[in-house]
């Protein structure tokens, strides 16, 4: 497997070649890949010239993704007040981006239920990451960030760590090994931003979004440091309400982001209110 161009690509693959666990490298890196019409919804959003119809005939051809994008327009998290029967209806009501959100977590959802696999995890990680999406996008329209690819960034920000489970899980079956749950738990603490970054590369995912998943734990050394903040914060509210993991509390609140961000105690307490509700009217709506 050729790694994505790119400084960020290099710099990501560079460390893990460098890393203490031969089985984790990047030309072994065990990536799942998004179904074609995913893949080309990603691609036609990142045109400029792309039409509703266009997007709503790609839709369209999938029947899980057109019920979803259809359930997210007529849920209560649009304001749904007539609901709408066809998928070019919903295109207009929710907007390129956001349906591009929504077939990436469809897809995503499709591709992490295997138990061989992922365990309990996949069910946990989608979870976590569809809890983050909505509170990065509740950041971003407090910090005046780009809500929509905040909340692709949310939704991403782990992936690296379902990568890094798998490439185990194959490496194992393929060279008849047992690679310790220790030694796994210490490389997706470490690795799993990088893995994310190299993974996106080949989902065709922006630029700039490969960007933050690889620095969200680092956002000062991010090419956009707010972005990546956004998505960091995002993710330690996720972590503070429980979304996918157990709940850690208020003790997150101590972390820099949040003055970083101007995220003071009264806008805390509102997003303590709108968070759960969205995400639970998210879990509804997909599914």
């Amino acid at each position: 497997m050729s790694t994505p161009a790119g400084s960020d690509a290099a710099s990501a693959a560079l460390a893990l070649r460098n890393s203490d666990h031969p089985w984790l490298r990047p030309d072994d890196l065990s990536i799942p890949m998004l179904p074609d019409q995913a893949q080309r919804v990603l691609h036609l959003v990142g045109d400029p010239d792309v039409t509703i119809s266009t997007l709503a005939s790609v839709v369209s051809k999938d029947p899980i993704l057109a019920t979803r994008v259809l359930g997210m327009a007529n849920s209560a998290l649009y304001g749904a007040m007539s609901p709408l029967r066809s998928v070019s209806d919903a295109v207009v009501r929710l907007g390129t981006r956001t349906v591009r959100n929504v077939v990436v977590t469809v897809s995503m959802q499709s591709q992490f239920k295997a138990p061989e696999v992922y365990g309990q995890e996949g069910f946990r990680f989608m979870e976590h990451a569809i809890g983050t999406a909505y509170v990065a996008h509740l950041v971003a329209d407090k910090t005046r960030g780009d809500v929509d690819e905040s909340f692709l960034c949310g939704l991403l920000h782990d992936l690296g760590k379902l990568v890094i489970m798998k490439t185990a899980h194959q490496y194992q079956k393929k060279h008849d090994a047992v690679i310790r749950s220790d030694e796994l738990h210490a490389a997706i603490v470490q690795y799993h931003a990088v893995c994310g970054a190299l993974a996106l590369g080949f989902w065709n995912v922006p630029d700039e979004v490969r960007d933050v998943v690889q620095h969200h734990h680092a956002f000062e050394d991010a090419a956009d440091p707010q972005a990546a903040a956004i998505c960091y914060a995002a993710n330690l509210l996720s972590h503070r309400y429980g979304f996918g993991c157990q709940p850690e509390g208020d003790a997150v609140l101590e972390d820099a982001v949040f003055p970083y961000l101007d995220l003071d105690a009264a806008w805390i307490a509102h997003a303590d209110v709108r968070a759960p509700g969205l995400f639970n009217a998210a879990r509804q709506a997909l599914g």
